[in-house]
């Protein structure tokens, strides 16, 4: 759901629309409602209160949290839970906020002279900024993409900031703004189960919210224990809900969920057959228009058609499983919180656990865990900053994965100019950050996983958009601010553990969802396509790289991504996440020069 503030001189182009007054001062444009998006509006005096997204809270939460604004408490706008945007005008300022995980970035201009103070899409407040693209950022987003803390304040152009997750705008009478961080996530506490039953209220409202003001819910249904959960929760509320599963060549999803449909009456199972041309990289000339570089651009072809089949069950509103990892997953940074006294059993158990599943020894690493639990958060920036300015590799293997953020392997393919660009970004915000930006004093491993959820959440902002342009009304509850909670109430080494996958979610289901699913331990394997799409359609992207926009713009070598890619259609494995992102880059700095 799209909008636009603007002062009240402010008129967008095009002619007049529908807007929204806020205060006599604030004119507000968005796009239509929609099944579980929708703005709601609370006024009390000293405070008018706009609501834009998915809010389960009731009417009263809505006006207890705008007499709280109005008495100064900012604060109270933690109060206001889902995946929201909220707008609150007082009679000096106005203050807005987006959501903890950041699918709702809030993006504002540099300079608002001409009226329009903030928006949805950085595209749109782009217009009228005439700063052009921002090459260093665009460069970040490729060799530090798990820093999001580094990047997440800028945005493709020179001219538009983005609003951090968490954190509150505000905008005073003269125009200027200041960024305030209101909300601190508790501590974690001990009780596992009191968490498992936060989760399950949380989504079970978040899944309610949504569905009981469709028409005809629809949801992914793998199989997993992610898109599962929210199938039957819905079905709970809906009473027949469709239940779409893929059936792909050598993936075992349409028997696990055949079973589990079974044994839950309310869900009407829909097995879908994918056709074998929807290889990655096809049709790259008909990527949809996105606001930033989109990391599904490489298999466009194939959402496309997944969304045709979406609307084919009749769909007003689809439920996806999206954001289950981000949430309920830790990355292995976590180790580097057992590096104590008091933790030192639970820290080898860990790391006998996962070595095991990877046929390595433990000893690797509790030796990367000791060494990341001395290193602080500016060191890290530093110790990066100096791999790309000296171009050389971190450690390979699971222990090289026990950091606080990768440099992503796109950087063998930058140049030393593009490489330095990205250090420069990271030394200076190491200068002005003691700690990672996050709600709340964590520990590394929660810190790690909130950094890696929010640059998840603004990619699956992304998706939502894409789906919109495709006709589906796309959500992802496990991205709420309720979920994130329940999550981030437990310690990210009991949320994340080598013995059982999602620990917590399980709790949470169980009773709920088949047994079945809950002890499924297989995952669908999907890298044989993406060499299979890539050897079809080699002459494609080879036009498109030896056109490079990155290349010219002097951030990458265009000799070694052709070499990259070569490599892969000769049957070497890449780095296909790093290669893909690339792509996405260049297809998204297309799209700009086309749409102009």
């Amino acid at each position: 759901m799209w909008w636009m503030l603007g002062s009240h001189e402010y008129s967008p182009p095009g002619g007049d629309r529908p807007c929204l007054t806020i205060a006599g001062r604030w004119r507000l444009w968005h796009g239509p409602a929609a099944p579980g998006l929708g703005v709601r509006h609370a006024s009390v005096p000293g405070c008018d209160l706009v609501v834009l997204g998915c809010c389960p809270a009731a009417d009263a939460v809505l006006e207890r949290a705008a007499r709280g604004i109005a008495a100064g408490q900012v604060d109270a706008l933690e109060h206001v839970g889902g995946s929201r945007v909220v707008l609150a005008a007082r009679a000096d300022e106005l203050l807005i906020s987006g959501d903890l995980a950041g699918q709702r970035p809030v993006y504002y201009p540099r300079d608002s002279r001409d009226g329009l103070v903030a928006g949805s899409h950085a595209r749109f407040l782009s217009a009228g900024t005439s700063r052009g693209v921002d090459w260093d950022w665009l460069a970040a987003h490729l060799l530090v993409p798990g820093a999001a803390d580094v990047w997440w304040t800028r945005t493709p152009w020179r001219g538009v900031k983005a609003l951090r997750p968490g954190w509150t705008l505000r905008i005073a009478g003269d125009g200027t703004t200041t960024q305030v961080c209101h909300v601190a996530l508790p501590a974690p506490g001990p009780n596992v189960e009191d968490s498992a039953t936060a989760l399950f209220e949380s989504l079970r409202q978040a899944v309610r919210s949504r569905v009981s003001d469709a028409r005809c819910p629809t949801a992914d249904f793998s199989g997993g224990l992610d898109s599962s959960s929210l199938a039957v929760l819905a079905s709970a509320v809906a009473g027949e809900v469709p239940a779409l599963t893929v059936a792909t060549e050598g993936v075992d999803d349409v028997a696990v969920a055949a079973e589990a449909a079974r044994q839950v009456p309310t869900l009407r199972h829909h097995v879908i057959a994918e056709p074998s041309a929807l290889l990655p990289y096809a049709d790259l000339e008909r990527t949809p228009l996105t606001d930033e570089p989109w990391l599904g651009a490489v298999t466009s072809a194939r959402e496309r058609w997944w969304m045709q089949q979406v609307c084919s069950a009749g769909s007003d509103l689809h439920l996806s499983g999206d954001g289950g990892d981000g949430v309920l997953l830790a990355t292995p940074a976590y180790l580097a919180d057992l590096v104590s006294a008091r933790q030192g059993r639970a820290l080898w158990r860990h790391a006998v656990g996962w070595a095991r599943l990877r046929h390595q020894a433990p000893h690797a690493l509790i030796r990367a865990a000791v060494a990341l639990r001395g290193t602080s958060y500016p060191q890290a920036c530093h110790n990066a900053a100096d791999q790309l300015a000296k171009n050389t590799r971190a450690g390979r293997g699971w222990a090289g994965l026990v950091s606080w953020f990768r440099v992503s392997a796109a950087a063998e393919w930058a140049t030393h100019e593009g490489r330095a660009a990205v250090a420069r970004m990271l030394r200076e915000h190491a200068e002005t950050r003691a700690h990672a930006s996050v709600p709340g004093r964590m520990g590394i491993g929660d810190s790690a996983a909130f950094l890696a959820l929010n640059a998840f959440a603004r990619q699956q902002r992304l998706d939502a958009d894409v789906a919109e342009q495709w006709s589906v009304n796309h959500h992802a509850p496990y991205l709420d601010d309720g979920v994130v909670r329940a999550c981030w109430s437990v310690p990210a080494w009991q949320r994340t553990t080598p013995e059982q996958a999602k620990p917590l979610l399980r709790r949470a289901m169980n009773g709920t969802v088949p047994a079945s699913v809950l002890d499924r331990r297989t995952k669908g394997d999907y890298t044989t396509p993406a060499y299979q799409g890539l050897r079809a359609h080699a002459d494609t992207l080879r036009d498109l790289l030896g056109s490079s926009r990155l290349a010219e713009a002097g951030l990458f070598d265009r000799n070694r991504m052709m070499s990259e890619l070569d490599r892969a259609i000769n049957g070497h494995s890449i780095r296909l996440a790093a290669f893909d992102a690339m792509i996405g880059t260049e297809l998204w700095l297309r799209q700009q020069e086309q749409s102009k």
